[in-house]
């Protein structure tokens, strides 16, 4: 699970396997390695990996479904008019959970 996690989060920061290995002071073929189950990241690396990208080692791993990270990241991406929006949506949901569940109207 950790090559596939470990790739979709290194790409979706822009980075190629060669910028990794450099962030991470290793050769390019440890990280390609990493991706391709061939091999894991050390400890230390798994931390350094988890730092550089702002993820948990539990998504890494396969432990969680869940990126904290990723919600961090959309918040950072939003507007503070569009994060506005997204509280009073949530809010909304949560009223109508506890007035009325899915019931459309009336």
């Amino acid at each position: 699970m950790i090559g596939k996690r470990l790739a979709e989060v290194r790409k979706y920061n822009g980075d190629t396997q060669a910028d990794l290995a450099r962030k991470m002071f290793v050769n390019a073929n440890t990280v390609a390695s990493w991706e391709q189950e061939k091999s894991s990241p050390s400890h230390e690396m798994l931390v350094k990996i988890c730092q550089l990208y702002g993820v948990s080692a539990d998504y890494l791993l396969g432990l969680t479904r869940a990126d904290p990270g990723q919600a961090k990241r959309t918040r950072e991406r939003l507007t503070k008019e569009e994060l506005a929006e997204v509280q009073n949506y949530s809010e909304y949901l949560l009223w109508r959970r506890t007035h009325g569940g899915d019931r459309m109207g009336g």
